[in-house]
C-alpha cells in the first residue's frame, strides 16, 4: 500500500507553503501529493486565499522531480471537458508522466452558485461526469475525436501533445454512491472510497474492509477483467506516541486491499506531519 498527502481543502495556503510541502513529501519518500477542487473554503471562511487546482499541480509539476501529484476529485462541471482534457494531458507533460486524474460528479452546491454554475439534480450530475470521462478518454486516446453526449459533445477535436502516460493518465472516480461504484468499475482505473469517520476521521479496518468488499462485489457484478486499485483519505494528525497504532491500523488497510492511503493533516501542523511520516514501518505491504 502507497502513502500519499492530500490537501483539502487548500483554502489558506499560499503557493509558497504548498510547494514545501509537496517537496518535502517527496524528500521523505510519499509517493502521491493530492490537491481537492475548491475555489473556496467552507461556508463559514469563503474568503480565504485558495489556489486553482489545476494551476496549482502544473507549477507543482515543474518544482517537483519524482512524486506522483493528483486532483481529488475533478469537479467534472467546472471546466468544459475537452478544456479539461488539454489541461491534464499538458500537466502530464510537464510533469514527464506523473499525473493521476480523479474525476466526480460535483456537491460543492454554494461554490457552484457563487461562480454561476448550474447545479442540476445528482442523476445529471453524473450523466455530466459520464460525458467529461468519455471525451477526456477519446481526446487522449485518439487522433481526432468526435462524441456526441447527454451534456456535452465534441466533433474532430484533437489534443496534442497527448498525455505522456499511455493509453492515458491514471482516471480516478471519488465517490460513495452505487451508481458512481458501478461507473468506476466499468470506466475507471482506480476508485477512491470516499468514506470517512466523524469530522473526516479515518475508518476503522472493518468499515474499510467492508467498503472495499462492495467494490468489489460491483466489479464483478459486471465481470470487470483487471483489478481496480483503490484508495482512501482521512483527516488525522500523527503524533509520536501514536506511530505503532498507526502502523497497526495501515497494516490492516493493506491486508484489507488497499492501494494507496492518504494524509489530510492540520495545516499548522502539516509540514511536522509529513516529516513524522519517515517514522512509519513499511510493515504488511505499506510503503513510502
Amino acid at each position: 500500500m502507497k502513502l500519499g498527502v492530500i490537501v483539502s481543502p487548500a483554502a489558506g495556503w499560499t503557493y509558497d507553503e504548498l510547494r514545501e510541502l509537496a517537496q518535502e513529501s517527496e524528500r521523505q519518500g510519499i509517493e502521491s501529493f493530492w490537491a481537492s477542487d475548491h475555489f473556496f473554503g467552507g461556508e463559514g471562511f469563503p474568503d480565504r486565499d485558495c489556489l486553482e487546482a489545476w494551476t496549482l499541480l502544473a507549477a507543482l509539476a515543474r518544482d517537483t522531480e519524482t512524486i506522483r501529484l493528483g486532483c481529488m476529485v475533478t469537479a467534472a462541471q467546472y471546466r468544459n471537458p475537452a478544456l479539461l482534457a488539454k489541461i491534464v494531458a499538458s500537466v502530464d507533460q510537464m510533469s514527464d508522466g506523473r499525473v493521476e486524474f480523479g474525476i466526480g460528479a460535483g456537491w460543492k452546491v454554494n461554490e457552484y452558485q457563487a461562480y454561476g454554475y448550474s447545479f442540476d439534480d445528482a442523476g445529471t450530475r453524473v450523466d455530466q461526469m459520464i460525458d467529461a470521462l468519455e471525451i477526456c478518454r477519446r481526446l487522449w486516446t485518439e487522433e481526432r475525436a468526435t462524441y456526441e453526449g447527454k451534456h456535452y459533445r465534441i466533433r474532430d477535436a484533437v489534443c496534442a501533445p497527448k498525455p505522456k502516460q499511455k493509453p492515458h493518465v491514471p482516471i480516478w472516480i471519488g465517490a460513495i454512491k452505487p451508481r458512481m461504484m458501478r461507473i468506476a468499475a466499468r470506466s475507471a482505473d482506480g476508485f477512491d472510497i470516499s468514506r470517512h469517520g466523524a469530522n473526516g476521521a479515518a475508518l476503522t479496518p472493518t468499515d474499510l474492509a467492508a467498503a472495499i468488499a462492495e467494490i468489489r462485489a460491483t466489479c464483478a457484478s459486471i465481470k470487470r477483467e483487471r483489478p481496480i486499485m483503490l484508495s482512501n483519505w482521512a483527516s488525522l494528525e500523527l503524533e509520536a506516541d501514536g506511530i505503532a497504532s498507526l502502523n497497526e491500523t495501515l497494516a490492516a488497510y493493506a491486508a484489507a486491499g488497499l492501494d494507496r492511503f492518504l494524509f489530510n493533516f492540520p495545516k499548522e501542523r502539516a509540514l511536522e506531519m509529513v516529516r513524522r511520516t519517515g517514522d512509519l514501518n513499511p510493515t504488511s505491504g505499506v510503503t513510502h
